[in-house]
């Protein structure tokens, strides 16, 4: 399962992401400059990596959780009856 659920996830991936993203990046310029300043780069590099391996296990997860639940809704108003006549056959 979870082989699918990595590959449904990597090509649902956006192949761009839209001008906010870039400006919350843009906004990380200042803050990243300090900390090469006060430590190094090379502690901004492993900070970094550091923290895109959290966000990649966290939007796998969140990703996971999501087609769970999308097919727990499926399942779920399958099982509720329908109106009289209305119900789809397969």
């Amino acid at each position: 399962m979870d082989d699918i659920l990595e590959y449904l996830e990597e090509i649902t991936h956006p192949e761009t992401q839209p001008p906010e993203y870039y400006s919350l990046l843009k906004a990380l310029d200042p803050l990243s400059d300090k900390v090469v300043e006060a430590l190094s780069l090379d502690f901004l590099d492993q900070l970094n990596h550091a923290q895109a391996d959290i966000l990649n296990f966290h939007s796998k997860e969140c990703f996971s959780r999501g087609f769970r639940l999308g097919i727990q809704l499926i399942l779920a108003a399958l099982a509720e009856p329908s109106a009289p006549g209305t119900r789809h056959r397969p």
